[in-house]
């Protein structure tokens, strides 16, 4: 009795298991963009080392660069001996492929290796539902007035929406 049973749930688990185009189908985003983070016009301090941010997010790193979004956020100084910032992230794209999708990033960016990091992709909206990956970022532009972020985004999610 036990093996028809076993025979059953196996069974079920093949029909279910069919890739249909359910809502469970796996993607995967690998592209580059680029923030461009200004001190003194998208971002604003609201206590100590507290910052809110709206930085801008472009298609490319040059002035011409079409703007897909913004980065919006805060980030707080949270190790002033190494200069290191925490940094939480809806990345919202407004225009391009991705227009009416986010990302939700965070993790840390400072002094540390030369300008380079890693932030964690903890979900996403729109066509990137339930993302989850990670974005390996580096300052490739900086001066007094702001710098630019090369962003390589690599993440898994869940399309909801309908095709």
């Amino acid at each position: 009795m036990a093996s028809y049973y076993a025979i059953v749930v196996l069974s079920l688990l093949a029909a279910c298991s069919v890739s249909g185009g359910h809502a469970l189908d796996e993607n995967t985003l690998q592209t580059t963009v680029y923030i461009k983070q200004s001190f003194s016009t998208d971002q604003r301090t609201v206590a100590k080392d507290t910052v809110i941010i709206n930085w801008v997010i472009k298609d490319g790193p040059d002035a011409a660069a079409n703007t897909t979004g913004h980065a919006e956020g805060l980030t707080t100084h949270s190790n002033l001996s190494k200069d290191i910032w925490v940094t939480l992230i809806d990345m919202v794209f407004e225009g391009g492929r991705l227009a009416g999708s986010t990302l939700k990033v965070m993790g840390l960016h400072g002094s540390r290796n030369d300008g380079q990091g890693q932030w964690s992709v903890m979900g996403g909206t729109g066509e990137l539902t339930m993302a989850r990956g990670v974005i390996n970022y580096k300052i490739i532009q900086e001066d007094t007035a702001g710098r630019i972020f090369e962003i390589r985004i690599f993440v898994y999610y869940t399309s909801m929406q309908s095709t």
